[in-house]
């Protein structure tokens, strides 16, 4: 009996097991224990690991945004085209050009019309800051007051015209000129009247000191002429003095309050004759300030005219098709002129499913797609993302329906070993593998078991 044998080992087994037990070698009964400990071992594994349940279709690549088509909104001379059919443009890169000399005219006149509206407002501000106005003021001179203040403008004005700046400073300097000039008549005016004032109080108080004295004459000679001393005629002659002199001193005394009245009027005047101004100027700053709104408004489009002479691409792209490539050919406003295919960050790829697979697909599963034009093992796939399912089969021309089914890359090209990017294009054909989720490999092994369980002695 071999002694590798143990006796607890005979002991379970019955006669004929234990026969070979004793007979057979030490190496077999090793391999019966290394094929069983593999079994159990290849068990486990299965029932552990996962793989992964793929879904598979067909598909193209196609555009992620629509094919964007280049008009020119104004129209216009062609002047220069930039690009050929067939190349890759980058965004914000120049297609082609419109003539813009007739937009830059119209923008220089605009731009001096601003200048001169510019230059106009800042001479009235300069006016008006000139002008002092007081209401507290009692003495006429103080309550209106014109004091030339510098003009100066700012530094982007005085780099345009000189004609402009120098016409604006003669107009305010003549029309602050006339104002003082107006104010200075009536002042004189105002002086002259307090001058008549001022002598009309002179000779009230001469006459009224004349007076006095002829009618204490008079008093005195009235007892003479009664007497007989003094003539009758030297009598009347003093009444007649005595009665003149009071008629010259009411026409006087009338004639003062006129001459105040007059003086109040030139004062009130010269105050109007101010605010007048102030108020014209004001005016017609206001005016020029509405002006020169709607003209910078009106400016801001035409200076678009000028940008969008130079048409530019709003996406980076391939120029799929030219339709106006004449130089010096008339672009009518509105008319397609380039084509371009974007060509974006992420590819759009459109592929089609099985309606028996479509059951367990979902917006936002997880995707591998392989461009059938680059050789999967040695550049692999694309990383991306379920997007859209749609709603209904559609039927190809063979009749087959198929779903469609929208997956998004993750990025827009393969790259080799040494870092060089290979372009994918609308178009490609792909393959698309969508994973709906994970199966372990026993129940891989264990599907068709249970599944002839499920259909097994069940036919008729």
């Amino acid at each position: 009996m071999n002694k590798s044998v143990m006796s607890a080992e005979l002991d379970m087994t019955d006669d004929v097991y234990g026969a070979m037990m004793i007979d057979s070698p030490l190496r077999h009964r090793l391999l019966i224990r290394a094929i069983a400990a593999m079994v159990v071992s290849f068990l486990v594994w299965s029932f552990f690991a996962q793989l992964d349940l793929v879904t598979r279709g067909s598909g193209k690549v196609i555009p992620s945004s629509q094919i964007q088509i280049i008009q020119s909104l104004d129209g216009g001379i062609l002047q220069a085209m930039y690009v050929k059919e067939g190349m890759m443009v980058n965004q914000d890169q120049p297609l082609a050009r419109i003539d813009d000399t007739r937009f830059r005219s119209d923008l220089a006149q605009q731009e001096e019309e601003v200048d001169s509206l510019r230059a106009n407002i800042i001479r009235l501000q300069h006016e008006l800051a000139s002008i002092e106005i007081s209401s507290k003021a009692t003495e006429w001179r103080q309550q209106v007051r014109v004091i030339p203040q510098p003009l100066t403008f700012p530094a982007d004005l005085t780099k345009g015209d000189p004609k402009i700046l120098a016409r604006q400073q003669a107009e305010y300097t003549g029309r602050l000129d006339g104002l003082i000039n107006q104010l200075e008549i009536l002042a004189r005016q105002i002086l002259q009247k307090q001058q008549e004032s001022q002598e009309l109080t002179s000779k009230i108080k001469t006459l009224k000191s004349s007076l006095q004295l002829i009618t204490r004459e008079l008093e005195m000679t009235r007892p003479l002429a009664k007497k007989g001393i003094v003539s009758e005629v030297d009598l009347l002659k003093l009444e007649r003095q005595v009665n003149d002199i009071k008629g010259e001193l009411s026409s006087l005394y009338l004639m003062k309050p006129k001459v105040k009245a007059a003086s109040d009027e030139s004062i009130l005047k010269r105050r109007e004759a101010v605010l007048t101004y102030n108020k014209e100027a004001r005016a017609e700053m206001n005016e020029l300030d509405s002006r020169l709104s709607r003209l910078t408004e009106a400016q801001v489009g035409v200076q678009d005219k000028v940008d969008k002479a130079v048409i530019t691409s709003p996406v980076n792209g391939t120029i799929k098709t030219i339709h106006i490539n004449t130089l010096g050919g008339v672009v009518q406003p509105g008319v397609d002129i380039i084509e371009i295919v974007p060509t974006e960050d992420q590819l759009l790829i459109e592929a089609k499913i099985a309606p028996k697979d479509i059951a367990f697909l979902h917006p936002g599963l997880p995707a591998v797609v392989k461009v059938t034009a680059y050789d999967f093992t040695r550049y692999g796939g694309l990383d991306g993302t379920v997007e859209h399912i749609s709603a209904d089969t559609t039927q190809d021309e063979e009749g087959n329906s198929f779903y469609l089914v929208r997956i998004r890359t993750d990025v827009s090209n393969l790259v080799k070993k040494d870092g060089t990017p290979m372009p994918i294009i609308p178009g490609m054909l792909t393959s698309v593998d969508i994973i709906t989720g994970k199966r372990t490999v026993l129940e891989y092994i264990l599907n068709p078991l249970l599944r002839a369980r499920d259909t097994a002695l069940r036919e008729r």
